[in-house]
C-alpha cells in the first residue's frame, strides 16, 4: 500500500484518534501532539506491514472496514503507551488545567480514563481493551469498575437532595 492511499484510509478515523487524546490529555496542544507522536510511531514500527498490505483499489467495502478497524487499534495501542506515559508527567499541569465541566473524569487515573473511553466512547470490548492496553483482563475489569464507581459516587455526592 502506498503511503498516499494509508492518510487517505486514516482520514475518516482523525476524529476518533482526536477524541481518544483529548480524554488522555485535556490540554488542546499536548492531544494534538500526541496523535501525531502516535501516528509517527505507528508509521515507523509498522512500515513493512503497512507497505505490504493490499491496495485500496483491490478491497471491498467490507474489507476496508475491517482495515482501518484494525488500523485504529493498532493507533490507540500506540497512543495509549504514549498517552499514559505523558499524562503521568504532566500530571502536576493538568492539575491547574483542567476543563471545568469534567473535573471528576479528568481527575481520575489516565489509565481509568483510558479503559472507561475505549469502553464507552467507542465500544470495545474487554478482551479488544486488552489486547489495545496490554493490560491483563483482570485489570481492565478492574479499571472499568472502579472508574465507574468513582464516577457515579462524584455524580451522587454533587446531587443536592
Amino acid at each position: 500500500m502506498k503511503r498516499k492511499d494509508f492518510f487517505q484510509l486514516l482520514q475518516p478515523l482523525t476524529d476518533k484518534l482526536y477524541r481518544l487524546a483529548h480524554n488522555m490529555l485535556p490540554d488542546d496542544l499536548q492531544a494534538e501532539q500526541l496523535v501525531i507522536d502516535s501516528l509517527n510511531a505507528y508509521l515507523i514500527k509498522e512500515k513493512k506491514q503497512i507497505l505490504a498490505a493490499t491496495e485500496l483499489d483491490a478491497l471491498t467495502k467490507k474489507d476496508i472496514q475491517l482495515q482501518r478497524r484494525y488500523y485504529l487499534k493498532g493507533l490507540f495501542r500506540y497512543m495509549s503507551e504514549i498517552g499514559v506515559r505523558r499524562s503521568m508527567q504532566l500530571m502536576d499541569q493538568m492539575k491547574y488545567n483542567r476543563p471545568q465541566d469534567f473535573q471528576s473524569f479528568y481527575g481520575l487515573e489516565p489509565k481509568v480514563r483510558l479503559v472507561i473511553t475505549l469502553r464507552y466512547d467507542f465500544q470495545f470490548t474487554v478482551e479488544e481493551i486488552e489486547d489495545i492496553t496490554g493490560m491483563p483482563r483482570y485489570e481492565v475489569i478492574e479499571k472499568l469498575h472502579n472508574g465507574r464507581f468513582l464516577l457515579l459516587n462524584e455524580f451522587n455526592n454533587g446531587v443536592q437532595p
